[in-house]
């Protein structure tokens, strides 16, 4: 049978948060279109894009209850490894190199940050 889904757990430049909602991994750097010539053949185009992860956070809380406080400086950092863990299914996603993009919004009656995304140069699943 095969497992999918269940508990995932999030690392951040080597410290734990909590995800919340669902995380969607974008782990191809190419994006590939495909339009159609005048006599009805088709041809297709490779562009590159950025590795992405798309997530919301518990106010990126860490394991010991401390939130992580949102500054310029959090969205200025680079080369930030990130590693999601399925733990049920044990399969670990790694995007290093890394930096978060987007406009953290933060709702304040729940505490869940979203409007945020990762983008990374590399990915790696690790079985």
């Amino acid at each position: 049978m095969h497992t999918s889904g269940g508990r995932v757990s999030t690392v951040i430049n080597g410290v734990a948060y909590s995800a919340r909602g669902v995380i969607s991994l974008q782990p191809s750097n190419i994006t590939v279109e495909v339009d159609s010539n005048q006599d009805g053949s088709n041809f297709r185009t490779n562009k590159a894009k950025p590795r992405k992860a798309k997530c919301t956070f518990d106010r990126f809380v860490d394991d010991n209850g401390t939130p992580l406080r949102w500054s310029e400086n959090i969205m200025l950092m680079i080369n930030i490894p990130f590693t999601f863990i399925e733990q049920d299914t044990g399969v670990t996603h790694l995007l290093t190199n890394g930096c978060f993009t987007g406009d953290p919004d933060i709702d304040l009656s729940t505490g869940e940050v979203s409007n945020l995304e990762i983008a990374a140069d590399n990915y790696k699943t690790i079985t």
